[in-house]
């Protein structure tokens, strides 16, 4: 017997799952299942493809030759049959057109897009949600990549896929989070509080805080925070650049998204609490074009430009490392994601 595309599968599961339990719970397979399929696979390969103990499962220097190549061959047959879905369906777009709000995941849909169904993607980024759930709504655009701000136990909340959109598409629009994270605060070098690892939002208070312009509940966000906090926080409206001058001159305080790169003359802490929170969710229409194994596969490639890209800036893998309870990312798509477990 030579190795199967399920074999792959449950290989790509466990390497990302960093264990056989996680890679279970990802595939709806009972733990015994992946275990003998794991098996098979190395009997296939000759030899162990992971090392298990205290930390997990690790791949091998053999394991790790299978899981890139095991990962090429699974993307070309999932981009083989979204193809063939493309030529049976009458409907399938020759562009995929997605609205976004600014983030640090929307540069990889120009890639993830043909990966996934060998579409071109056309990205329109414009700040807020209900301007896109409701070109989502009125068929201008096939899916959704958009950011909710929350507390961090909260979840998006159950209306959120409705929101603006119109009180006749409920059960219409779908999500499913990418990503559940903390937002940071960037700070001037100078500023009295740039030394610290942490730094409390009550701290922060006297501070002006910037927020971009246009629709956006990130404003509504802070000010709830602040007032949990105590310390009600006052708001500043600019524009991204603007704003980082501000931070810059030591004349306002900018909330950010923990995987920013390094701005000259400005320093990133993290929040002591996570009192301000984000989630990323990609939606799209259940009677559109685009099928939910389609959506699946785009989310999945979200996901690793997540843990892979965007977590690997210095400062939020430093914060992650110390805050191991945090998960950003569900184990398999769901409309609603708690961090912490």
């Amino acid at each position: 017997m030579g190795l199967e595309l399920r074999h792959l599968r449950v290989i790509r599961a466990i390497a990302d799952r960093g264990s056989l339990s996680g890679a279970a719970r990802e595939l709806g397979m009972t733990q015994p299942s992946v275990t003998q399929s794991l098996a098979q696979a190395e009997r296939c390969v000759g030899g162990l493809l992971f090392q298990r103990g205290a930390r997990g499962a690790e791949p091998t220097a053999l394991g790790s030759v299978v899981i890139e190549h095991g990962r090429a061959v699974l993307d070309t047959v999932y981009r083989m049959a979204a193809a063939g879905d493309r030529f049976r369906k009458d409907a399938w777009p020759s562009v995929v057109r997605i609205g976004c709000a600014p983030g640090l995941l929307v540069a990889q849909l120009s890639v993830a897009v043909p990966q996934v169904g060998g579409a071109d993607v056309q990205i329109a980024i414009a700040a807020g949600t209900s301007g896109h759930l409701r070109a989502l709504a009125e068929g201008r655009a096939e899916a959704a990549l958009l950011t909710h701000f929350h507390p961090p136990d909260a979840g998006p909340g159950p209306a959120a896929p409705d929101e603006g959109a119109g009180a006749g598409l409920r059960g219409v629009l779908r999500g499913v989070v990418v990503a559940v994270e903390p937002l940071f605060a960037a700070l001037s070098w100078g500023h009295p509080l740039a030394s610290r690892q942490e730094v409390l939002l009550a701290d922060l208070a006297e501070e002006p805080w910037c927020v971009p312009p246009g629709p956006d509940d990130l404003g509504a966000h802070l000010i709830a925070a602040g007032r949990a906090a105590g310390r009600p926080l006052a708001l500043n409206v600019a524009d991204g650049a603007s704003a980082l001058s501000l931070v810059r001159e030591q004349r306002a305080v900018l909330p950010v998204m923990p995987g920013i790169r390094e701005v000259p003359g400005v320093v990133v802490r993290p929040l002591l609490g996570e009192p301000l929170a984000m989630t990323t969710m990609l939606y799209w229409r259940s009677d559109g074009p685009l099928p939910e194994a389609w959506i699946h596969g785009l989310w999945e490639r979200l996901v690793r430009a997540q843990r892979e890209i965007v977590e690997e800036a210095p400062t939020y893998r430093a914060w992650l490392a110390a805050h191991p309870q945090w998960r950003t990312t569900p184990p398999t798509p769901a409309a609603v994601h708690r961090p912490r477990v």
